[in-house]
């Protein structure tokens, strides 16, 4: 990966989870784009580069909403490490096998900002069945489209092979 492009991946992933999030929810709920990127970059570089990126997007999640802070960078870390390490034995080429993962670990993320206000808080901070129902079901429909943009800005067609 070169520096420019991993940049470049980076500041486009924080503008459009911002943008996103604020001008195109729908009733009050955005798809985590910031997960997505994680999860695609993961899957595409390995664990190395999705803890990386999965550690400083996910500060940014938690400058943006503040209820149990570095929950959002320990979530997305660990979700970089985890499918990093897994992708050699997962298959996320195709659109069907990225939209199960990503809903699996869409729930798994929601849930783990939940276990973590009970740690850290004393109370289980539920994100409302608003959010874990449709903010799954964004997360599901956009991962082909963040895979391949992903996909296209850290290997570009024709330059690796």
């Amino acid at each position: 990966m070169r520096p420019s492009r991993v940049l470049i991946l980076f500041f486009l992933a924080l503008a459009a989870e911002w943008f996103w999030s604020t001008y195109l929810s729908v009733w009050g709920v955005a798809p985590q784009l910031l997960l997505l990127c994680t999860l695609a970059v993961a899957s595409q570089s390995g664990p190395v580069a999705g803890q990386c990126y999965g550690f400083f997007w996910g500060i940014f999640l938690d400058v943006l909403d503040v209820h149990v802070f570095g929950a959002a960078m320990l979530i997305l870390t660990l979700t970089g490490y985890v499918v990093g390490g897994l992708r050699r034995q997962m298959d996320v080429s195709g659109a069907s096998s990225q939209m199960t993962v990503t809903a699996g670990l869409s729930l798994i993320y929601w849930l783990s900002l939940g276990l973590a206000g009970l740690v850290f808080e004393r109370q289980f901070l539920w994100v409302g069945w608003k959010i874990f129902i449709l903010g799954t079901a964004f997360n599901v429909i956009l991962a082909p489209a963040v895979f391949w943009v992903v996909r296209r800005i850290l290997n570009p067609p024709g330059r690796y092979g």
